[in-house]
């Protein structure tokens, strides 16, 4: 991809979470991720829900219904919760 300004800050988030740095800049990965399985065949766009992030009460939306009583994270927090739980 392009280059892409890679602030201070975002860069202690990443290093704070333990992240890999991004490849694309935020717009892009926000397209991206808003057209994942954008080409699925015949059942067309997955219906995305809005959410409030219980670890770090951000705004995002996520691709199921979200169950009642069970936590949801944002896709930062998803990711990080992962790569802990993985070891990496």
């Amino acid at each position: 991809g392009n280059p892409f300004p890679f602030t201070e800050r975002e860069q202690e988030y990443y290093k704070e979470r333990n992240l890999t740095h991004p490849k694309r800049c935020k717009p892009c990965r926000d397209a991206r991720r808003a057209n994942f399985g954008g080409s699925r065949g015949p059942g067309g766009e997955r219906q995305r829900f809005d959410i409030s992030c219980d670890q770090c009460g951000k705004a995002d939306t996520v691709p199921f219904k979200p169950s009642s009583g069970r936590p949801v994270l944002c896709g930062e927090c998803f990711s990080a919760s992962r790569a802990s739980q993985q070891g990496t």
